[in-house]
């Protein structure tokens, strides 16, 4: 048990990890499934791990540095071993408006800079130039895991500053 506590100090050196991450990386190394309960239950008991606080961070660096909608940001939380239930609560009241708004303005900067290589347009490029920005923009807003209702308030606002 000892090599395997000490194996699991080490990687939460590096980082937070849940407690599965944790199995996951014990069993990969050869410890056996009780060894590794041991562990887990040793570390708890000292508080070096603890789920749902790293679910808090987690949220809260998904919506901060990695600007992520909600869906997107569940997604994170899940992949990162933190359970369905834990994952819901932490992301109770995720107000995911703000940060669509700033990952488009970032965007449509972006493809601004593009648009100006690419020189002048007739009036019917340009039209449809604008449907393809949207088009790029709404995927682009999908995949970081915005939902489409968000969307569409990202670019009423847009439109309304137009």
């Amino acid at each position: 048990m000892n090599d395997a506590f000490r194996y699991a100090l080490r990687l939460l050196g590096y980082r937070g990890r849940s407690s599965a991450e944790l199995r996951e990386k014990l069993g990969l190394k050869g410890f056996t499934g009780q060894q590794a309960d041991e562990v887990l239950q040793k570390l708890e008991r000292l508080g070096y791990i603890n789920d749902s606080a790293l679910a808090g961070a987690l949220t809260r660096l998904a919506r901060e540095t990695r600007r992520l909608g909600r869906l997107g940001a569940r997604g994170y939380l899940l992949k990162r071993g933190i359970s369905a239930g834990l994952a819901e609560e932490a992301l109770a009241g995720y107000d995911e408006f703000e940060g669509a708004m700033s990952t488009a303005l970032k965007k449509l900067r972006t493809m601004e800079r593009a648009g100006r290589e690419a020189g002048s347009e007739s009036p019917e490029e340009r039209k449809r130039n604008a449907e393809a920005r949207k088009r790029k923009l709404y995927g682009a807003l999908s995949r970081r895991g915005f939902s489409s209702q968000t969307i569409r308030q990202v670019f009423l606002k847009l439109e309304e500053e137009d």
